[in-house]
């Protein structure tokens, strides 16, 4: 696991700068405290630094070839490394080392670009091809099928700059820092910012499943691998899909298995963390370390006691850390690892269970992924229920009008029940997934992202909404809105949030986060299946049928049947309590009339429906919140 960045000066051919090089790969050091590498070639220059978990000894970057014309550096793991190795030295291919990077040489030396095909794991990778051809020496640049690890670039007037982050990328003088109008819009829709957008209009990140190849004739983007392609109606027999998944899961955590260095797990006490540690004692012959967080506040926020019984059950050696509103004092530390604007509250925690995982470990497995793999999201449902209403014929409305005016008499106009329904029916009849989708979660309208907004900044956005549905072709469309959400959620929700979080706050305290429910393999298999043989029913009990069966005997019937929790960090309560005055200092109309962002008033307001119990805080109030924090160490003053 590492942290990456280069230069190529491919239009000039001028010498790259290596004094730059140096400062942008010390910006990383965090992502890899253990080496670093440095490699500089007339116009292109590479630099990595390395947090060593396979051949700790001879895994130095860059690695070269045989012939010292192809180098690389390198982020991640290929978990099938072994087996490629093989196929490489039957080519006659000599290795130098016992590591994975040294695969990836020798794969592109053999198939091309198409190398990147046939690697499976977590990667992001940068390799300098100098042997002869037509136009001169070219860097390619990749990024794993699903974006588990980050590569940001920028190609400006002739130069690209790339990195494993945005902070190296930015240190060179050709970047600048104009704020993406569109990019801040999606970020206040989805408190993120996904690909390709970045926060800044020079900087663009590679998309999951991408390659970018930059020679003389200038820079190609092109696709390898699209989820896509692979969605499919399947129905095979229950139990056969059932044992298919078991196998797959168990070599899926024996192929995370592999290092150097000590190793545990995250487990909250939820199907799919339980799932993983329960096949990880099974495959190990000591107790695993496990790592859980709770959150000071509603019972219904604390994952604790869930994550205590479950390793009791499994007989792990386990540690336990408890957030406080006081962790919000930690935002200054969490943006500047999180480089962009980035409002997914469970962050912060995610920060904290890393750091202190990493006095005992460097490597830790997740149950990242369960959700849209097997498909645990209560949208899926949502979207079958909704069917229904869309095929109603609309002389039925006044029906359905009136039922829900009964409604609002028996459950009351502000009763939660009732607020529920009623935004149900509201999302069911939106004309496209992508709008449902944002529908479904909560998330903020286009018509307030563009209230938010300056004058100056609002002409320019576009729905996201808009952008989701983007995301859905032909092919998922008939295949149904469940799957149709479903490819939303793994082509934007599963790299820009959650995969984002995870590579972020784990690389911040210099761990490596492994996630088995994402292997490809299982990814690719899933993908193929039927929504209604993946949640056959249409209550909260299907969701992940699959998975529960597949694991049922290694869990407690607790673990497996439990209802799903959120990971939301209790933000509602903090902000009205302890950690209120931290929110008025940095969300004081002065100070956002100053930095121009924001419309003050807009914001103002945001603050008295939050009062009012009309917006909370996770969705509205942290996501300004988060901005303005950022924008004081990467904008500096209004």
């Amino acid at each position: 696991m590492c942290g990456i960045t280069g230069i190529v000066e491919y239009r000039s051919g001028a010498a790259v700068d290596r004094a730059l090089l140096q400062r942008m790969n010390d910006t990383i050091v965090h992502r890899g405290p253990d080496d670093e590498g440095l490699f500089v070639d007339g116009a292109t220059g590479l630099a990595m630094r390395r947090l060593a978990i396979i051949d700790v000894a001879g895994g130095h970057q860059p690695i070269a070839n045989e012939t010292g014309d192809v180098h690389v550096v390198f982020n991640g793991e290929i978990y099938n490394f072994a087996a490629l190795r093989r196929d490489l030295e039957e080519r006659g291919h000599r290795f130098r080392t016992h590591s994975d990077t040294e695969v990836i040489v020798h794969a592109y030396e053999e198939w091309g670009d198409a190398c990147v095909e046939r690697f499976e794991g977590m990667f992001a990778f940068a390799l300098h091809d100098r042997r002869p051809s037509r136009f001169g020496p070219r860097v390619l640049l990749a990024r794993d099928q699903l974006g588990k690890k980050p590569l940001y670039y920028a190609d400006v007037d002739g130069t690209l700059v790339f990195g494993s982050e945005l902070k190296p990328v930015l240190l060179h003088p050709k970047v600048r820092r104009t704020l993406d109008a569109e990019a801040l819009g999606h970020y206040l829709a989805l408190r993120t910012i996904p690909a390709p957008f970045s926060v800044f209009e020079d900087v663009r990140k590679l998309e999951a499943g991408h390659t970018l190849a930059v020679s003389a004739r200038g820079v190609m983007i092109r696709r390898y691998w699209d989820w896509r392609t692979f969605a499919g109606d399947a129905m095979p027999p229950h139990e056969e899909l059932v044992a298919d998944v078991r196998r797959l899961l168990f070599r899926a955590v024996e192929k995370r298995l592999v290092s150097e260095v000590p190793l545990g797990a995250f487990l909250s006490g939820g199907l799919d963390s339980s799932a993983v540690v329960a096949i990880m004692s099974r495959l190990l012959s000591t107790r695993v370390k496990t790592f859980s967080v709770g959150f000071e506040g509603p019972a219904s926020h604390n994952e604790l006691p869930k994550a205590r019984r479950m390793a009791k059950h499994l007989g792990t050696d386990h540690h336990e850390i408890l957030a406080q509103p006081h962790l919000v004092e930690l935002l200054p530390d969490f943006v500047r690892y999180a480089d962009e604007p980035f409002a997914i509250s469970s962050a912060l925690p995610t920060l904290l269970l890393s750091r202190a995982a990493r006095a005992d470990l460097t490597v830790v497995l997740t149950g990242d992924g369960g959700d849209e793999v097997f498909g645990g999201y209560g949208q899926y449902l949502y979207e079958r229920w909704a069917r229904v209403l869309r095929v109603t014929p609309s002389a039925l409305d006044p029906l359905a009008s009136r039922a829900a005016a009964r409604l609002r008499g028996a459950l009351g106009e502000r009763g939660a029940p009732f607020r529920r329904i009623q935004r149900f029916l509201d999302c069911a009849r939106l004309p496209t997934v992508g709008a449902r989708r944002l529908a479904w979660a909560n998330a903020v309208g286009h018509a307030q992202v563009l209230s938010l907004l300056s004058p100056g900044l609002r002409e320019r956005c576009v729905p996201t909404a808009d952008l989701l549905e983007a995301h859905v072709d032909a092919h998922l469309r008939n295949l149904g809105p469940e799957t149709s959400t479903n490819g939303i959620d793994v082509q934007v929700f599963l790299p820009d949030e959650m995969l984002m979080k995870v590579d972020r706050m784990t690389m911040a305290a210099s761990i490596e986060a492994r996630s088995p429910l994402l292997d490809l393999e299982l990814v690719q298999r899933m993908a193929g299946v039927a929504f209604q043989r993946k949640v056959p029913g249409s209550t909260a009990a299907s969701l992940k049928t699959v998975l529960r069966d597949a694991v049922g005997d290694l869990l407690p019937p607790e673990g497996r049947d439990a209802a799903k929790w959120g990971f939301n960090v209790p933000l509602d309560g903090w902000f009205r309590g302890k950690s209120r005055a931290f929110v008025d200092e940095h969300l004081d109309p002065a100070r956002i009339a100053r930095r121009g962002v924001f419309d003050a008033s807009a914001v103002s307001d945001v603050l008295r429906r939050f009062d009012a119990g009309a917006a909370d805080a996770n969705t509205h109030v942290f996501p300004l919140l988060v901005f303005e924090v950022w924008a004081e160490q990467y904008l500096g003053g209004a």
